[in-house]
C-alpha cells in the first residue's frame, strides 16, 4: 500500500479545510478607529495617545474568511465618521486637524463565528502626495509585536474574547515579501455585536502610528492594509496535525 508523504497529507488537509471554510461563507466586518492627535511628524512614528477616537466607515467593509488577501482602504476626510471614545469625539474631524493616529482596527463578529480565528495583516499604508508609506513587517523580528497589540489587550473588548489571544510577526503568510503580522483570537460566543479592538496603544514596537489624514492642495490621503483570515474548526489539534500552527508565541497574560 502506498503511503502519502507528510507534506502531501498537509496539503490535502489544508485544501479540505479551506474548502469547508469557504463553503461556510464565514466573514467579519472591518473598519478603523483614528485618534485625533494632530501631532505632525514622521508617518507611522509615535503620534501620541491624547485626543478623541473616531470610527471611520464603521463596519462598512467585509473580510471574507476564505484564506485570500483582501484590500481595505479608508479615507478619513470623506468617509462617514462615528464617535467612539474621548470627550472630543464628535463624529467629525476637528477643524484644522491634518494628522491622526491609527488607533485600532475594529473587527466585528456580525456572523457569530465561535471557532478560533487566525488573521494576517500586511502592507499597512498611508498614501500621501509624496507617495505611499508602507509598513510591510519585513524588517521586524519574527514573533515581535509590531504596531498592533494582541486582541485581548484592550479593556474595551477583552471580555468579548476567550483567553490566549496573540499577535506576532510571522513568516507563515505574506501579501508581499515574506512576513506579515499574524493575530489569533476566539470570541466567547456567537453574539453578533461582539468585536475586537485591535489597538496600537502602547505596542512594544511602533506604537500609536501617526497618519496623515488631510493634505491641503493635494489629493486626500488614504489609510489601507491587506488582511487575510481563516476560521479554524474545532478541534484545534486538526490544524496542528496539518502544520498550520505557525508563529505561536507564549507570553504571560498582561494585567
Amino acid at each position: 500500500m502506498r503511503h502519502l508523504s507528510t507534506k502531501m497529507v498537509c496539503v490535502v488537509c489544508l485544501v479540505a479545510l479551506v474548502s469547508a471554510l469557504t463553503a461556510e461563507g464565514a466573514s467579519l466586518q472591518l473598519s478603523i478607529g483614528i485618534r485625533e492627535t494632530n501631532s505632525a511628524g514622521t508617518i507611522f512614528g509615535d503620534g501620541g495617545s491624547s485626543g478623541g477616537i473616531e470610527w471611520v466607515n464603521r463596519d462598512g467593509q467585509t473580510l471574507i474568511a476564505d484564506g485570500t488577501w483582501q484590500l481595505f482602504t479608508f479615507t478619513p476626510a470623506t468617509d462617514p465618521l462615528l464617535a467612539f471614545a474621548g470627550t472630543t469625539a464628535n463624529s467629525m474631524l476637528e477643524p484644522g486637524h491634518e494628522w491622526a493616529v491609527l488607533e485600532h482596527i475594529r473587527i466585528l463578529n456580525d456572523m457569530g463565528v465561535t471557532d478560533p480565528v487566525r488573521l494576517w495583516i500586511d502592507d499597512v499604508t498611508n498614501t500621501v502626495a509624496s507617495g505611499p508609506v508602507v509598513q510591510d513587517f519585513e524588517a521586524a523580528a519574527l514573533d515581535a509585536e509590531v504596531m498592533f497589540q494582541e486582541p485581548g489587550f484592550s479593556g474595551s473588548t477583552a471580555s468579548n474574547l476567550l483567553p490566549g489571544s496573540m499577535t506576532a510577526v510571522s513568516n507563515s503568510m505574506a501579501n508581499s515579501g515574506s512576513q506579515s503580522l499574524q493575530t489569533d483570537f476566539q470570541f466567547v460566543d456567537g453574539t453578533p455585536t461582539r468585536w475586537v479592538r485591535l489597538t496600537t496603544f502602547g505596542t512594544p514596537n511602533q506604537p500609536n502610528p501617526r497618519v496623515r489624514i488631510i493634505e491641503p492642495g493635494a489629493p486626500t490621503p488614504t489609510i489601507s492594509f491587506y488582511a487575510k483570515a481563516m476560521v479554524i474548526p474545532e478541534p484545534g489539534s486538526l490544524l496542528l496535525a496539518c502544520g498550520l500552527s505557525l508563529a505561536v508565541v507564549y507570553r504571560r497574560p498582561r494585567r
